[in-house]
């Protein structure tokens, strides 16, 4: 065995790990530092991205063994962000609680630190689970899905109990074939379920675990996502195709971390540290965005909230869980340990 090359090969991985990392940070410095300076233009749905990315550098550090010249220093840079993440998003839950009181009170959970949490190893997504074909328009709607979600957290106006079961929410989020949002939502759904202990209320019977259904459901998410990139990215599915990676990323599943879909989504940050919803250099009025919601048979975004410089809430909090992701099986899937207390 000829140990010289196997030592240059690993040396040559652990390089290139780190050159992925230091990119990942310099974006999300950037992306933090907007939401310090803007965080009462933030909407709840934009919030929850920065708690998921909170969640994503935490977990991070606890399983990160330093290896490296440039651990230490990542490491630090780190720590950093999450204390100004977590200070912001402080911040902007007080807006929330003052511009969206009704919604604040029944997303509020998704806000608190430690509510996201996530499991050590990985997996891939299974071709053969494709869809053979998904329906042309969304399963469910917006408010639909978020009653089942409040019911979930036990936020639901009508019963403030958790993990409530619901036939309807049953069937709407283990229905096959869905596109787009609807799909993610129905993963959204599942995670939220195990975080809350409610995984009962999905048995589908012996034969389909929980656990099948998230591949099922992610394998079909990257059948859209690799739709997406030969389209070469038009504007209006960044969206979609982050929401996929960072949600089928936080639960393990490590071929949603390509190389060119992370350095697509650090290219399209603006200099600000904000992502848009629209070309460079192109005004448009809040009116228009929302005009510009639906497309033929297609939902394109959830609730968001245009800010200066035609930045955008929801696709910048979106942007940067997905950049955790990546962030996060860089950091531990060479060197894992233990979570630690930090």
């Amino acid at each position: 065995m000829n140990f010289a090359l196997i030592a240059i090969t690993v040396l040559g991985l652990a390089s290139a790990n780190e050159v992925e990392i230091n990119k990942i940070i310099s974006t999300l410095e950037k992306a933090v530092h907007f939401f310090e300076i803007n965080h009462e233009q933030f909407n709840l749905d934009g919030s929850t991205g920065f708690c998921i990315l909170r969640a994503l550098m935490k977990d991070t550090l606890t399983r990160w063994s330093p290896s490296g010249p440039g651990a230490i220093s990542q490491q630090t840079k780190l720590h950093d962000l999450v204390l100004k993440t977590d200070v912001a998003v402080r911040k902007n839950m007080k807006e929330i609680k003052l511009q969206e009181p009704s919604y604040f009170e029944v997303f509020q959970p998704l806000l608190v630190d430690n509510f996201w949490t996530f499991k050590a190893g990985w997996m891939q997504t299974d071709s053969k689970l494709v869809y053979p074909e998904r329906r042309n328009t969304a399963c469910f709607g917006e408010n639909s899905s978020d009653r089942c979600m409040s019911q979930l957290l036990g936020t639901w106006k009508d019963y403030r109990v958790p993990c409530l079961n619901t036939a309807n929410c049953r069937k709407m989020m283990t229905t096959v074939n869905c596109p787009n949002y609807s799909l993610s939502h129905q993963l959204l759904y599942l995670i939220i379920a195990e975080i809350k202990n409610c995984t009962d209320i999905v048995k589908l019977g012996k034969a389909v675990s929980i656990q099948h259904l998230k591949k099922v459901y992610c394998t079909n998410m990257m059948k859209i996502n690799l739709e997406i990139e030969d389209e070469d990215f038009p504007l209006h599915r960044r969206d979609l195709f982050m929401e996929n990676i960072m949600l089928c990323g936080m639960i393990g599943y490590s071929d949603f971390f390509k190389t060119q879909w992370l350095e697509a989504i650090i290219s399209w940050q603006n200099p600000t540290g904000c992502y848009l919803k629209i070309d460079f250099g192109r005004s448009v009025q809040p009116t228009e965005m929302e005009q510009n919601a639906f497309t033929k048979h297609k939902r394109v975004k959830r609730r968001d909230r245009l800010m200066s410089d035609n930045c955008t809430s929801h696709l910048t909090g979106i942007a940067v869980g997905a950049l955790g992701v990546f962030l996060r099986f860089h950091g531990i899937s060479q060197n894992v340990r233990e979570p630690q207390n930090i």
